[in-house]
């Protein structure tokens, strides 16, 4: 409980900035670095200034794990809680959420995490851990853990429903059963190379869809037998670079409109929680109708804005570090599932 308590006292929605290393590749072209982080929450970017609940510049991926680690425990008790990275294509969203072997990302070390809780908290519940993973790709919702080709055999069939309580499920989403760290794991692995990706100028494994790992929890008292489910979304978001910046095909440019409408309907959702809007415009768009319950009311978000210090970004970095700032006024009250 008092766990729950502290968290709720730091805020339902942190936002954290991470600015990624100024490259040698960048040095040499003539770049130079425009950001400069002037304490622990605040960066500053061409005379104007941006103040989150923490900046990372860059940070190691322990650091930025740390306040991670207190949400799983949440949502071990009954709470949803949503991790997700925005940011323009090749300003480390990626590195931050999965990472590379040596440096794990959150994905991964949330994974190991949720094992650690349960396994602490054995005694007094029974715990199961399902695990979902999907791609949001233009308008649709792809299933990347069904059999076959996922493109094929899921697309188009997915459905978000929404009960009377809030609570978002898909369906007909496939859900398994993870009884270890390696299970888990696993079944990101293939949720992953599933994925559909493809090569922009910026980026030669570019994200050109969201991708959402879910993984819920449920636990039963073994006294009382009351049941408490929780939930954790973990979004790497598509980047939110505008078009001209990737020259890309038509096909690519329509993929680039869908993702931008898609962070736009995101966005104007932060604005109505942020200024406390009694409709909030979760239908707008199929990716804030899937985070609808992990945005706003019931749950604890952390969003990391994820910026490039170089000089030839820097527009897309101060559109970032505004759309960011957006989050940063909300105020949720936290109720338990």
């Amino acid at each position: 409980k008092l766990h729950n308590t502290v968290e709720d006292l730091k805020g339902s929605i942190r936002v954290f900035c991470r600015v990624r290393p100024f490259s040698s590749k960048e040095a040499d072209t003539g770049d130079t670095q425009v950001t400069q982080q002037t304490d622990l929450m605040s960066l500053d970017i061409q005379g104007q200034q941006f103040r989150f609940d923490a900046v990372f510049s860059p940070g190691t991926q322990d650091e930025i794990f740390e306040d991670c680690r207190d949400l799983v425990q949440s949502a071990v008790d009954g709470y949803n809680v949503t991790l997700f990275a925005y940011g323009q294509t090749g300003a480390g969203k990626t590195f931050t959420m999965a990472g590379v072997p040596g440096q794990l990302g959150i994905s991964p070390r949330t994974i190991k995490e949720v094992y650690e809780v349960t396994r602490r908290g054995e005694d007094r519940c029974e715990y199961t851990v399902m695990g979902s993973m999907l791609e949001l790709y233009r308008s649709d919702l792809v299933d990347l853990l069904v059999k076959g080709n996922p493109a094929t055999s899921s697309k188009s069939k997915l459905n978000i429903r929404t009960d009377k309580t809030g609570m978002v499920s898909v369906e007909p989403l496939t859900e398994e059963e993870c009884n270890s760290v390696e299970d888990l794991e696993a079944l990101v692995e293939r949720g992953t190379k599933a994925r559909a990706v493809a090569a922009t100028a910026m980026n030669s494994e570019s994200s050109r869809s969201h991708l959402v790992l879910m993984i819920k929890i449920i636990s039963v008292n073994k006294e009382t037998k009351e049941q408490q489910r929780g939930k954790i979304l973990i979004v790497d978001l598509a980047g939110s670079e505008r078009l001209k910046k990737s020259q890309t095909r038509e096909d690519q440019q329509k993929e680039s409109i869908e993702i931008n409408k898609s962070l736009t309907a995101l966005g104007d959702v932060i604005e109505a929680l942020t200024k406390g809007r009694p409709a909030i415009p979760y239908r707008n768009h199929k990716l804030t109708q899937l985070m609808q319950d992990a945005l706003g009311g019931t749950s604890k978000t952390l969003m990391f804005v994820n910026c490039s210090p170089a000089s030839s970004n820097a527009d897309e970095t101060l559109m970032s570090l505004k759309y960011a700032q957006r989050a940063k006024k909300i105020t949720n009250t936290v109720l338990k599932r």
